[in-house]
């Protein structure tokens, strides 16, 4: 849902990068943005889990690591996507505004890249998964723990 809300709010800096001065497509990116950083922070605080003996070692550091993403996989996934919506977006409002003479906007979407890059590849472990066959096993682990823990 909050994919769908990210989506427009990104097409309307878009869009303003176009009709206005290019530096105000930035703000509704940096609002946006800020507020996928500040539930990131808020989630990663509340969703902590400690090791537990019944666990591998492998599925505890997918339980440590990305405990916010077993406990409400859908939503960490819809701001996981958020975020990598907004660097794509924010490629495109860089050449517009290199296009319009505005160049602090390339700088704007080099730190952006970076920081939702980040955030994106945090919000779950699913990139990581790619990169490491060896965690499936252990995300089967942690997947099963959860739903046993659940009811």
């Amino acid at each position: 849902m909050f994919q769908i809300l990210s989506v427009i709010v990104l097409l309307g800096a878009v869009v303003l990068s176009f009709i206005t001065k290019p530096v105000w497509a930035w703000v509704p990116v940096a609002i946006l943005d800020g507020f996928i950083i500040v539930q990131f922070l808020l989630v990663k605080q509340r969703y902590r889990f400690n090791q537990f003996d019944e666990l591998s070692l492998e599925a505890n550091f997918l339980l440590t690591k990305f405990g916010h993403y077993f406990a409400m996989p859908f939503g960490s996934k819809d701001f996981s996507a958020s975020a990598a919506t907004s660097q794509f977006a924010c490629v495109i409002i860089a050449a517009i505004c290199a296009f319009r003479g505005f160049w602090l906007g390339i700088a704007f979407a080099v730190i952006n890249w970076v920081v939702m890059g980040f955030v994106a590849s945090s919000l779950s472990p699913l990139s990581l998964l790619d990169k490491r066959p060896d965690l499936h096993f252990a995300h089967d682990e942690v997947v099963e723990f959860m739903n046993s823990h659940r009811q």
